[in-house]
């Protein structure tokens, strides 16, 4: 009688065993109409495998475009941006206010003596000279051609001064016409960025 119960809880067992077995086992095809059934349909991965690749940093995508503000419009507004970013990229002293401020109401010539041409040589080597004097007043003074470049630089180059106080200084200048020549001294005073200028002597 033991034997006969013992032979039954092992057949149970054993059945259970395979019964747990062949339920772990169930075809593919099983899966996914029991998936379909559910409304999800057959062959997508589980949820939380897609969840899982959206957080991935492939999918959100490492080469993403970015909207950059500062560099919008930059076509419209090139033209005044530049001779700011010139200007924040090169210090204006005094003295180049005081010879800009000479240099724009006396508008001194270059030539003096018989008219020639200015040796491309000559033109080449003041521009390269100073390179950030020479970008700072190409965008102040809307100037494109080397020669009106070197005239400008040529202009400041021949103002002389001599500081006398803090921001004053003494001038000499020639206004050279070629054949017409007319030399200038005086005095110049700078304040912030307001300039005052006054002639003690011009002579022909």
């Amino acid at each position: 009688m033991r034997n006969a119960v013992y032979l039954t809880l092992i057949i149970v067992c054993a059945g259970l065993i395979i019964f747990g077995l062949t339920r772990n086992q169930v075809p593919q095809s099983n899966q996914d109409s029991t998936q379909a059934s559910l409304g999800q349909p057959a062959g997508l991965a589980p949820a939380t495998s897609s969840v899982q690749s959206v957080s991935s940093s492939a999918a959100i995508g490492q080469n993403a475009a970015h909207f950059r503000p500062d560099t919008a419009n930059q076509s419209g507004n090139a033209a005044d941006s530049s001779a700011a970013t010139a200007e924040r990229n090169f210090i204006v002293t005094p003295d180049l206010l005081a010879k800009m401020y000479l240099v724009d109401k006396y508008k001194p010539g270059v030539c003096f003596g018989a008219p020639a041409a200015v040796p491309q040589t000559e033109i080449s080597g003041l521009i390269s000279a100073n390179p950030p004097l020479t970008e700072y007043l190409q965008q102040k003074y809307g100037l494109n051609a080397d020669l009106e470049i070197y005239r400008k630089l040529k202009q400041l180059q021949d103002v002389a001064l001599v500081e006398t106080a803090s921001s004053k200084f003494n001038f000499a200048f020639r206004d050279g016409q070629c054949q017409d020549i007319t030399y200038y001294e005086g005095i110049v005073a700078v304040s912030g960025s307001s300039v005052t200028a006054t002639v003690t002597t011009q002579t022909n």
